[in-house]
């Protein structure tokens, strides 16, 4: 699953579970593009188990064409998930990202309030 919620202060969460599928990116895409402006994206990884095959295609194309369209992105998990995933996605971003471990929630959202 796949789902974004808007909170005040200027930062978006985006809550990452199970497999994701081409279907879960069909539903979040539009509700993303419909954002304005660079977002500051918290990305929390619950029971996050990886990508299927169509899903990762997706995945990519997103990082791709919205590199413009983030401020930075902390992303809040498991560290298994760390080096791989933010090594796949970062040569997309032009955005400040860093991974924090799910008990450091609180860290991750002053980062991204920050300077």
């Amino acid at each position: 699953m796949l789902t974004m919620t808007q909170e005040g202060g200027g930062i978006d969460v985006v809550d990452v579970s199970g497999v994701l599928t081409k279907a879960d990116y069909d539903r979040f895409v539009p509700a993303f593009e419909r954002l304005a402006g660079p977002r500051r994206l918290l990305i929390r990884l619950d029971d996050f188990r990886g990508w299927g095959t169509p899903a990762l295609w997706e995945d990519l194309k997103f990082d791709a064409t919205h590199q413009g369209d983030m401020g930075r992105i902390a992303i809040v998990g498991d560290r298994a998930w760390q080096d791989w995933g933010t090594t796949l996605s970062k040569p997309f971003f032009r955005a400040g990202m860093r991974y924090f471990d799910r008990d450091r929630e609180a860290d991750a959202r002053a980062w991204l309030t920050g300077p």
